[in-house]
């Protein structure tokens, strides 16, 4: 794991969710499909930290017509 990429996905994080422990939830246990169903702490221990960097700066860049929020599973249908 690279030095400092939770400290970076949880600072961007925090740009589109501000509670602190709605963030860390996302962080430890919300598997992302758009990345191969890891939870961000996985991808960040295997050295793809930077893959959910990218993610969020996309989610900043182009929030839509609603405010954006932190990438979720989706729920099965």
């Amino acid at each position: 794991m690279r030095p400092g990429i939770v400290r970076r996905v949880a600072t961007l994080a925090l740009q589109i969710e501000p509670d602190r422990s709605r963030v860390l939830q996302w962080i430890l246990h919300t598997p992302l499909p758009a990345l191969g169903s890891q939870t961000t702490f996985e991808l960040a221990c295997n050295g793809q930290g930077e893959r959910v960097i990218a993610l969020l700066r996309d989610v900043l860049a182009h929030p839509g017509a609603s405010p954006p929020q932190l990438p979720q599973a989706h729920a099965a249908q």
